[in-house]
């Protein structure tokens, strides 16, 4: 091991292993507050030498925690810190680093053991849900950095729930942004409150953000919430999804999901159940939850955004979970439903663009309370979108005894099966929305050529298997690909650069509902909301009046 001594500095030697590790720990002299620098050329208040630097950022991390003028750990770049334990922070700490500064797992770390994480809080019990509620950690930020999983060098298999990315447990106040988080064995990100012995579930505030993170080639979830409220999740981008979903909040409420790319490479089809899914229990209420904004595009085998109550809880009420507000979506490529709803009702989901679920609807309802089956009323809404090209029904009711779909002012058209099952709508229209990409019906859902749109853009920003190409980190090309939705117009459509005018104009401009907000569409708009993804968005097509 090297050992370098600077003026004024302590040494504390610490067992790794079997053998003896020597750091360096400056006198307080040599730190300027509020941060402490960790380097691995000598330059940070610690030097990590490639071997065990957890121990290294632990104690720079635990040194923060006992001094409260210090606040921050930060890692510099460009250099790689191998780890063979866990990072541990505390409340009131941040830890974050260069772009180019990465934590790597070390090869066969042989941990063997569930729940355990690269990156904790402070006291972390290694369990799947933490009881202990006397442990609260709160006032956390982890940003910055990379963290490599390097996932093709381990034993576990994945999506065992070895290996987690980030896990803190009974937290609040926490911000996860700027990340770089990929080839895991399991969860990115997990933040989740535990519950009581009885398994009662309380929802715990722990306003936080998750924001700006790049998450690809994960085990299992991509971010992952639970009992917990007021919280936001936007301007990810999450990939390669191997089981569950994307996104997955699981008996919370007060959140928003927004502004997030979710996707999976064209030749891959993987277990990942949704981009989006929100599961709660039957006797926890949730009434203010918002998906908007968001790109979901598909080969996960699942639906895009899948509400789901829960059968191993108590029955709910007919509103235990209500009013969920979906709009501004794109979902693209599932295999079942585009957005499949279980047991929630008054579900509003307005100004979507739902296309190609492999084997299922643009829209079903599938059940209502798996355990209190007397329930009936279930009600959705379904207003101002874009149903096309789905392997059976644009919408699909298939529990009409107890719930009522209300369809207006949709453009619905192409699906196999026909526009409705148990069904009716007098406003809705079914003619080609003239999109501003037209392209071929694909009647496989695991045609890679239905991703044209991405090829060879994937490809230059999916990297390679292990996740070594820094080209990784970029958008996927996605943004591009979200401008295919667009409505042709003659007199205006916004091509992601500038505004074009095309030869022929959609029908669904000027279409949508006429009670339905338009003030944010660009002038001429007709005093009207288009239907589709862009409805009442700067980016809408024109019209010429």
């Amino acid at each position: 091991m090297k050992l370098v001594v600077t003026t004024l500095s302590i040494v504390i030697i610490i067992l790794v292993s079997s053998c003896k590790k020597e750091i360096l720990i400056p006198d307080i002299v040599n730190r300027t507050p509020p941060i402490v620098y960790v380097a691995g050329d000598g330059s940070g208040n610690y030097h990590c030498d490639g071997e065990s630097d957890q121990i290294e950022i632990n104690a720079a991390l635990d040194y923060v925690a006992e001094h409260s003028e210090y606040t921050t750990v930060y890692l510099k770049g460009a250099n790689t810190y191998w780890i063979d334990e866990p990072i541990y922070i505390s409340s009131n700490t941040t830890l974050e680093g260069d772009e180019n500064a990465i934590v790597k797992l070390i090869d066969s770390a042989n941990w063997q053991k569930q729940f355990k994480p690269l990156i904790g809080q402070k006291g972390t019990i290694f369990k799947v849900i933490m009881l202990d509620q006397s442990v609260i950690t709160h006032d956390i930020t982890i940003r910055g950095f990379e963290l490599n999983g390097n996932r093709v060098h381990q034993s576990e298999p994945s999506g065992a729930s070895c290996y987690r990315m980030i896990q803190l447990q009974n937290c609040y106040n926490v911000t996860i942004n700027e990340m770089y988080i990929h080839n895991g064995l399991a969860d990115g990100i997990i933040l989740e409150f535990g519950v009581d012995v009885n398994k009662n579930e309380t929802m715990y505030d722990i306003n936080s953000k998750f924001y700006d993170n790049r998450i690809h080639n994960d085990g299992h979830d991509g971010i992952y919430v639970g009992q917990a409220t007021n919280f936001e999740i936007y301007n990810n981008i999450i990939t390669n999804t191997r089981t569950d979903a994307s996104i997955r909040v699981q008996n919370c409420n007060d959140l928003k999901i927004y502004n997030n790319i979710t996707g999976n490479a064209p030749d891959r089809r993987m277990s990942g159940a949704a981009a989006v899914h929100v599961m709660n229990r039957g006797d926890v209420i949730t009434d203010d939850i918002e998906i908007y904004d968001n790109f979901f595009y598909g080969n996960q085998d699942w639906h895009g955004i899948w509400l789901e109550q829960l059968t191993d809880g108590g029955a709910g009420t007919l509103n235990s979970q209500t009013d969920v507000y979906i709009h501004n979506n794109v979902i693209s490529q599932y295999k079942l439903a585009g957005i499949g709803i279980y047991g929630f009702n008054n579900t509003r989901i307005e100004n979507n663009l739902i296309e190609i679920s492999a084997e299922g609807a643009g829209i079903t309802f599938y059940q209502g309370d798996p355990i209190n089956t007397l329930l009936s009323g279930f009600q959705t809404f379904v207003k101002n979108n874009i149903i096309v090209r789905n392997a059976t029904y644009g919408i699909d009711n298939q529990q009409p005894s107890i719930h009522t779909f209300v369809s207006d002012y949709n453009c619905i058209n192409g699906n196999i099966s026909g526009n409705y099952n148990n069904v009716t709508s007098t406003t809705d229209i079914y003619s080609d929305p003239l999109l501003a990409c037209e392209y071929e019906l694909h009647d496989r859902y695991y045609n890679a050529t239905s991703y044209y749109i991405f090829s060879p853009i994937w490809e230059n920003a999916d990297g390679q298997e292990d996740g070594e190409n820094p080209v990784c980190k970029t958008d996927l090309g996605a943004n591009k690909g979200w401008q295919i939705y667009h409505l042709k117009s003659e007199n205006g459509r916004w091509n992601g650069t500038q505004w074009v005018n095309d030869t022929n104009r959609s029908p669904c401009i000027d279409a949508g509902d006429p009670a339905s907000d338009y003030s944010k569409e660009p002038t001429p708009n007709g005093n009207r909301i288009n239907i589709g993804a862009f409805g009442n968005a700067t980016e809408a097509s024109k019209t010429n009046r």
